[in-house]
């Protein structure tokens, strides 16, 4: 968001994915299920309840976020709180933590731009640059500067691309297959014999 803004760059990956149950399980009220209402300061669920708490505050990792609760009375008879809340106490209630409105947008939006195909094209080049890169590191040590000066720098990082280009078309010429990505040891066990 700020590196657009700031910057003019727009960074490509993935979005950390909602870790809540709720967004886990197949018919699970997550939190884009739920009405935002930033001009009221109030939420409501997918039954139709408005929230009675929004609180700003800051998590623990020292974020800007927005703590949102429900009524007890609302959650408690409520058909659908199985799909919302685990709580076993007397009064169960939904609460909800959310970033504040700029970052909860951006978010959303970028959660959106995952899904289409634009994002899907330009992420499998991405992973191209990085195969690239990830070659350059474990074989010509890309990490490392062994030359002192931005100049000298420069041409270090010529001849290792030069090299790479070098090794792949010789990999081409031997018929080399490409190398598959690996799979965990957990992945080959529970693979079907």
């Amino acid at each position: 968001m700020t590196s657009e803004r700031e910057y003019g760059v727009d960074l490509l990956g993935p979005t950390r994915r909602d870790q809540r149950w709720q967004a886990r399980v197949a018919d699970g009220f997550s939190l884009e299920h739920f009405t935002l209402d930033w001009a009221r300061r109030k939420a409501v669920c997918p039954e139709g309840h408005e929230s009675t708490e929004w609180v700003p505050r800051v998590d623990r990792a020292g974020t800007p976020s927005i703590f949102i609760r429900f009524s007890p009375r609302d959650c408690g008879p409520c058909p659908s709180r199985a799909r919302c809340t685990r709580s076993q106490t007397e009064h169960p209630r939904r609460a909800l933590a959310v970033r504040p409105r700029d970052h909860h947008e951006a978010l959303q939006a970028r959660r959106a731009y995952e899904r289409s195909e634009t994002y899907a094209r330009e992420y499998a080049r991405r992973a191209g640059v990085e195969g690239t890169l990830s070659q350059g590191i474990r074989r010509c040590g890309l990490r490392r500067s062994r030359y002192v000066g931005l100049p000298k720098t420069h041409l270090g990082h010529v001849l290792t691309a030069v090299a790479l280009n070098f090794a792949r078309l010789a990999e081409w010429l031997a018929g080399t297959p490409r190398a598959r990505t690996r799979r965990s040891a957990f992945v080959r066990l529970m693979a079907p014999a």
